[in-house]
């Protein structure tokens, strides 16, 4: 990682609705911690691990280069960002197509040259119109007009567009990707990466100077959020009996129930059974993106799971946590949508019709709950 001022650099990229997500609380922590946040721009290659597809005018897929389940991880991303787009009266429509984001990603860059500030404005001016299908950020014209708009001087930006601002953008990338940045939003503190808005928790630990116990993750619930309640007060949940993360679910949920009105079911998820990593003689992207994934998958098992498993075998020790709170594991009811999403990530939950997949909507289920 290059060295810089700040103590905290964000990855983000436009096509990301995941990373639109990402900014205001991560802006909400660099103001509470009275930081200037290193914005970077990481240019996603969704096809080389997603799969492509294009619509057409009538919205329906006119191309597609993807396998089942690859469908189904879009179609709950989609799902899953709405949701909590929808808490902040955000809107975000589904791309007509993958879009290629380098000019919008150099137009960042030149952006980051003017002013902290002008950087914030553009990030808005591009993110906010172009998930309401209100902007093109493959047309030169249109990016050099948000510039204007954020009141930053053009003058020299068609040359960085050709030359400079390429050059910087292409290292950039390169760099950011050989160095194990694979997602958005990713973050990186000292020597600490983390991918994804549910561990902004644990980074305001570490810059707050590690006081205390770390946190757990949590996907923020913003204080203007506009929460609607639950359509029940029955709370399914489904936890793999030998995942350590089912240690930290049960105690979250259990706490949970203490504190709201609501009846938890609980279920066995069978193990997810991830694909052999390719061979590190495969320098492919896929392979490369791949290989990451599965790292950072073993980096939050570190962070979140050792500490509470203390040496202990991870079936023994979750079925000692069953059994503390006299559980029992019923089979998962096969309900349209639960199977689609259940290859994404362990925990699954389900409260009413909601689906969620992972342990950091927990913040927002007990929200509605306690929602009048």
């Amino acid at each position: 990682m290059r060295a810089n001022a700040s103590p905290l650099t964000v990855y983000i990229d436009f096509k990301s609705p995941y990373a639109f997500l990402a900014i205001e609380p991560t802006r909400l922590l660099g103001r509470e911690l009275g930081i200037e946040i290193d914005w970077r721009p990481f240019v996603l290659d969704i096809p080389s691990y997603l799969g492509s597809a294009k619509l057409d005018s009538s919205g329906r897929v006119a191309t597609a280069e993807r396998t089942p389940n690859q469908w189904s991880g879009v179609k709950y991303a989609y799902y899953d960002c709405r949701r909590y787009a929808n808490l902040r009266g955000m809107t975000i429509r589904g791309t007509v197509k993958i879009w290629d984001t380098q000019l919008a990603s150099i137009g960042m860059l030149w952006a980051k040259r003017a002013s902290y500030e002008a950087l914030q404005q553009y990030i808005d001016a591009v993110y906010v119109p172009f998930w309401k299908r209100e902007l093109d950020l493959e047309d030169y014209s249109v990016i050099a007009s948000v510039l204007s708009a954020c009141d930053i001087d053009c003058a020299g930006f068609p040359a960085f567009v050709s030359e400079e601002g390429s050059q910087e953008n292409l290292a950039l990338q390169e760099s950011a990707f050989d160095a194990g940045i694979f997602g958005v939003p990713t973050y990186v503190v000292g020597e600490q990466v983390f991918f994804g808005r549910e561990h902004l928790p644990r980074i305001r630990w570490h810059l707050l100077g590690e006081e205390g116990d770390p946190p757990e993750i949590s996907y923020p619930v913003l204080p203007d959020s506009m929460v609607s309640p639950a359509s029940s007060r029955r709370l399914q949940v489904a936890i793999a009996p030998d995942d350590a993360v089912s240690l930290l679910t049960i105690d979250r949920v259990m706490n949970l129930a203490a504190r709201s009105d609501v009846e938890v079911s609980w279920h066995r998820l069978a193990p997810r059974r991830d694909p052999v990593a390719d061979e590190k003689l495969d320098l492919s992207r896929a392979a490369r993106h791949k290989r990451y994934w599965h790292q950072n998958r073993e980096r939050n098992y570190q962070r979140y799971c050792e500490s509470v498993l203390n040496g202990r075998n991870a079936s023994q020790a979750v079925a000692d946590k069953l059994a503390q709170h006299s559980i029992s594991l019923e089979s998962l009811p096969a309900e349209d949508g639960v199977a689609a999403a259940t290859y994404l990530r362990e925990p699954l939950f389900r409260l009413g019709e909601e689906i969620f997949v992972g342990r950091a909507h927990l913040p927002l289920i007990e929200a509605r709950l306690q929602s009048v």
